[in-house]
């Protein structure tokens, strides 16, 4: 990029949310592009909160810009995206430098909009799709096709892409596909789905597999006092498993058992995994939420059903923790199971061993780009036994497992890292 300091928008992140995994996904995005521009100035979108934040990278502090752009029906917010959408198209019709500088005078949020050098998407990882709603989806993708009638250069991020039910959902999504400039996918499959999406006008598209960016996340010792009981019972030879239970699948019960098609009763799942560990020698269940309120109660809810029979056996995370402190965390344990994909992530990327119970096809593409992709146990396909019996296998394997992710996790956090490389190639060869 000619602009040795470009000003970028990065939307679908927050660093802000209850969701550790969403955290992680946005911090790891400002990594990578602080890496390939050391002076880039970045516009993080938010649902409100416009006071700009300061954040630690790589032990350089950096100042980002908040900037609250919203979907609704109040048109009279000069943040609406749809009154945002309306000025883009009415400068599509006129477009004059002159009229362009009176709408920018008139409204700053499309000012700064204007000024962007390229937007970065992420939409949460894997939001791109309507799967959790049309609602959700609808503000998403306005929000993409916003950057695109505003001429600005649209940077999908790694992420999932799909599933698409809905017919206008799908129609929408062949739309922005084909009028992104870049098209990464955290996942090879995900690489096959879109080009099936966007049938021939594939052929003339930059679809590109990355893994997901959290792999480069940083982890942060948090001075609590779970840490320091961890690191004694490790001294002792203690070996400790790290057990995430969703709570998005725990406390919905049936509903959710069949919103998401499991093919079990997964309230009954973590107690059962519990136990199984608590007849191995020298074993300590460590209970880790990675989505704070959800994940929380479902924990909690296990632990007092469950901690009475083990005395000291069966821990719990009190502490609220930050995204990295929870990696951190993770990162302490010898083997890790968990529902919340980035959890996982924050296992394996430290070369920890975990297993992926996995409620949605997004967990088996990023397990294979780490080599373990056999450490996954599709909930939706799997009967209690069998979910068991590959817990079993699988934390027997265990120091199979991390020998194989010593060797894969650095290409994929180098791969990670230098992915706005290909972006400022592509813009550069793009303006010359």
């Amino acid at each position: 990029m000619k602009n040795k300091s470009p000003k970028i928008w990065l939307m679908g992140a927050s660093l802000e949310t209850p969701n550790m995994g969403v955290n992680a996904l946005s911090e790891a995005s400002l990594k990578c592009i602080f890496t390939q521009w050391h002076d880039a100035e970045v516009i993080l979108r938010t649902v409100v909160d416009e006071s700009d934040q300061k954040i630690t990278i790589g032990g350089r502090d950096i100042w980002i810009k908040n900037r609250a752009l919203w979907t609704g029906i109040n048109l009279s917010k000069p943040n609406n995206v749809y009154v945002l959408i309306i000025y883009a198209l009415l400068l599509k019709l006129l477009p004059f430098k002159g009229f362009q500088q009176f709408l920018e005078r008139t409204n700053l949020y499309f000012k700064e909009l204007m000024e962007a050098d390229l937007v970065a998407d992420i939409t949460y990882g894997d939001s791109f799709s309507d799967l959790y709603g049309m609602s959700r989806f609808r503000s998403d993708a306005f929000l993409k096709i916003l950057v695109i009638l505003c001429q600005k250069k649209l940077i999908l991020l790694p992420q999932t892409y799909g599933p698409f039910k809905s017919p206008v959902a799908k129609a929408l999504v062949k739309y922005i596909l084909k009028q992104a400039t870049l098209i990464y996918s955290r996942d090879k499959n995900g690489v096959e789905y879109t080009k099936e999406l966007l049938g021939s006008a594939a052929e003339n598209k930059s679809i590109i597999y990355i893994p997901d960016v959290a792999f480069v996340l940083e982890p942060d010792k948090p001075d609590v006092p779970i840490i320091k009981q961890l690191e004694k019972l490790k001294e002792q030879g203690k070996v400790i498993i790290g057990l995430n239970i969703s709570g998005i699948l725990y406390n919905g019960g049936q509903k959710a058992d069949q919103q998401f098609g499991l093919k079990g009763n997964y309230r009954e799942l973590p107690g059962k995994i519990i136990k199984y560990f608590m007849e191995q020698k020298d074993t300590i269940v460590i209970l880790v939420s990675h989505v704070y309120g959800e994940d929380n109660q479902a924990c909690q809810t296990v632990y007092d059903q469950i901690s009475g029979d083990y005395p000291e056996r069966v821990l719990l995370v009190e502490d609220k923790l930050n995204h990295k402190q929870v990696k951190y965390l993770i990162g302490c344990c010898d083997f890790f199971l968990g529902s919340r994909m980035h959890s996982c992530i924050a296992a394996i990327s430290q070369c920890v061993p975990a297993i992926g119970l996995a409620y949605s096809g997004k967990f088996i593409g990023v397990f294979e780009s780490a080599g373990v992709g056999n450490y996954v146990v599709d909930l939706r396909t799997e009967d209690e036994q069998k979910i068991l019996s590959q817990v079993e296998k699988k934390f027997g394997n265990r120091q199979e497992a991390a020998a194989t992710l010593r060797a894969t996790i650095p290409q994929i956090q180098k791969q990670v890292i230098q992915l706005f490389e290909g972006v400022d190639k592509t813009l550069n060869k793009s303006n010359s």
